[in-house]
């Protein structure tokens, strides 16, 4: 049974994307928007919605009133593939990501499409130009940032933060607001040291529901005098804090003094 739901759910998975990759291209270049969105980007938002269905993915948002017509950056922290379906459901967004994904069949060309920031971490001049097209980039949709810079080992823990983010956002003095996303079951979502095909395999093959809290902290705008490294630190400790308590805040706070 385990086989049969993979193969279906991953031949669905591929004619979406195929279908939604020629629409999203096709209209791509049209001057058509919905709330001040290109249509493109609603689209890529309509396919992480149907795959987030067909996988039986169930998100619950605290303070999602936060999201409403935000303009600026999103810090979550980065566990898995579906990372990226989760932070395009609520509403439009665009990410820096690895400079290879840009090649990729389908997905590269809706990255592009959805104007996604590529960038080569090994590279200093690829780390410049990733910085300059993120201070010049309009901040509506969001751009969304991974502090952490890729997918580590072990997934229950927050990894070290790469403060460029927080440099960037002070620069420009654009607000960001931090992210934590909380899986259930992890191990069946956490994307490890494997390919990318055995982690889609052992995901698309499971039979029960994904339960996965995103958790939206309070909105952060830096100040000129602030310090990107100090800013980083105490962004880690807040993502921290709900990482570790899991939602239950008893676990850090008591009452009275």
């Amino acid at each position: 049974m385990h086989a049969i739901r993979a193969v279906i759910r991953l031949f669905i998975t591929v004619v979406a994307l195929f279908i939604t990759t020629l629409a999203i291209l096709m209209i791509a270049w049209l001057p058509f928007t919905y709330r001040g969105i290109p249509v493109s980007a609603w689209m890529a938002t309509a396919l992480s919605r149907f795959y987030l269905r067909l996988f039986r993915v169930r998100l619950t948002y605290h303070h999602p009133e936060r999201l409403h017509q935000y303009e600026g950056f999103i810090f979550p922290n980065h566990v898995s593939f579906l990372d990226i379906l989760i932070m395009l459901h609520h509403a439009p967004a665009r990410f820096l990501s690895k400079a290879e994904l840009r090649e990729w069949p389908f997905i590269g060309w809706i990255a592009r499409a959805i104007g996604t920031v590529f960038v080569d971490r090994s590279n200093k001049s690829s780390r410049e130009a990733a910085r300059e097209a993120l201070n010049r980039v309009n901040h509506f949709p969001p751009v969304v940032l991974f502090p952490e810079g890729g997918i580590f080992a072990p997934p229950d823990k927050l990894k070290p933060f790469r403060y460029g983010a927080f440099e960037i956002a002070h620069q420009g003095g654009v607000p960001y607001l931090p992210c934590v996303m909380l899986y259930d079951p992890l191990d069946i979502t956490f994307w490890g040291d494997e390919s990318i095909i055995t982690a889609a395999w052992r995901f698309a093959g499971y039979g029960g529901a994904i339960h996965v809290d995103v958790y939206l902290l309070r909105q952060i705008t830096p100040e000129p005098d602030d310090d990107p490294h100090q800013l980083a630190l105490e962004t880690h400790g807040a993502m921290n804090a709900v990482f570790q308590y899991g939602g239950h805040e008893e676990d850090v706070l008591q009452s009275g003094l």
